[in-house]
């Protein structure tokens, strides 16, 4: 079983957790050889003996000038390597010829290129004609390919409705959560010396437009009058120039200045300590497909506020208490009522941390790599 992984596109976060956690977990069974394209950025470290880094000094960080190398190179590079299967985590299919007979898996990540309303969000330019064209991008691959992997049954849903009946097999494997991030009564892990002093709130996510950073600003200004709480909120996350700018005049509008610290992106390793040292942990986006951020925010053992919108609740059930996240009227209702009653918040923390603890990434390796291994078998 020779398997071609195109994951170039893997530059950020989200994607570069999901790639490493699959790669850490390639099966073992005599014939398996998995064949890797990534970019520099990707952390190599413990990979098994059978995954293999190839054409390692392409320097395609432009996705434009990727685009040109996968159309001429990418289908030479799998018949050359014999590849049984081409895996594309990214969602996207590289648009030159494939050999005849490769059969493709995708998995569909990438919700915000199919919400209309918070592309509608950010200006003309770039952004709303780089999400248009993954629409389409993600759309055509999705039709074509012998696997989907969807990660929400949320986002399967969704796109058999908008797309119709995929040609392929489509299977529905959510993300895991790595075991770092569940508390260990004894050994709990100290404070990040980058975490606010005292107590805060925290959230973790991109910040942008449709991640609703300010209306979170908003309703903390209120709870913090109401409440008269000296805790902090504490938003981590690396950035959109234009929507970090907006956040930053509402702080300052605001007169929070000293209330409300926005970092950039902490390595992944700090984690768990802050979310198992706030007080509580909120997310707040406005549009998602599967979240690691809220999976890790419920393995915490802490409180959290989470958005209302699909696929939040498939995976919070009830053990988290949800808010529209264009609403600040509700969140800072929802926010007060974590804050005055902390035996409500106990008892959906616990709840929480038991609900995610079967989802590990053991669990969706094996499921991902033995849905590609069932498609093999199925053509040959």
């Amino acid at each position: 079983m020779h398997i071609l992984v195109n994951g170039l596109s893997a530059r950020l976060g989200g994607g570069q957790t999901y790639l490493l956690n699959l790669l850490r977990r390639v099966p073992q069974d005599a014939g398996w050889k998995v064949f890797l394209l990534c970019p520099d950025s990707l952390d190599l470290a413990d990979l098994p003996d059978n995954v293999e880094r190839v054409e390692r000094d392409l320097k395609l960080d432009n996705p434009f000038r990727r685009a040109i190398w996968e159309y001429f190179n990418l289908g030479q590079l799998a018949s050359r390597l014999e590849t049984d299967l081409l895996f594309c985590p990214g969602g996207l299919l590289p648009p030159g010829p494939l050999p005849k007979g490769l059969k493709v898996a995708v998995t569909f990540q990438n919700m915000l290129p199919f919400d209309r309303v918070q592309r509608k969000r950010y200006p003309l330019g770039y952004r709303r004609l780089r999400d248009w064209l993954l629409q389409r991008g993600l759309s055509s691959a999705m039709r074509k390919a012998d696997l989907v992997i969807f990660i929400s049954r949320f986002a399967q849903k969704f796109i058999q409705e908008t797309l119709g009946q995929l040609a392929g097999r489509s299977v529905v494997i959510p993300h895991g959560v790595d075991a770092k991030f569940f508390p260990c009564a004894e050994k709990p892990l100290p404070c990040p010396t980058e975490a606010p002093s005292g107590e805060y709130f925290l959230y973790v996510s991109f910040i942008d437009h449709y991640k609703s950073q300010i209306e979170v600003v908003r309703a903390f200004a209120q709870v913090r009058q109401i409440s008269k709480t000296q805790a902090k909120l504490f938003l981590v996350g690396a950035e959109n120039p234009l929507y970090g700018a907006a956040l930053r005049r509402e702080i300052e509008a605001l007169k929070l200045g000293e209330a409300v610290t926005v970092t950039g992106n902490l390595a992944h390793h700090d984690l768990p300590a802050l979310y198992q040292h706030a007080w509580i942990n909120l997310f707040a986006s406005c549009t998602e497909n599967c979240p690691n951020i809220l999976l890790e925010m419920m393995a915490s053992g802490r409180p959290a506020l989470v958005s209302e919108r699909g696929p939040m609740p498939e995976f919070g059930g009830q053990t988290v208490l949800y808010f529209d996240p264009e609403h600040v009227a509700q969140l800072v209702e929802r926010w007060l009522s974590l804050l005055f009653d902390q035996e409500q918040g106990n008892r959906l923390a616990e709840a929480a941390l038991e609900r995610v603890s079967a989802m590990v990434w053991e669990k969706t390796a094996s499921m991902t790599w033995g849905a590609m291994a069932e498609v093999v078998r199925a053509g040959s």
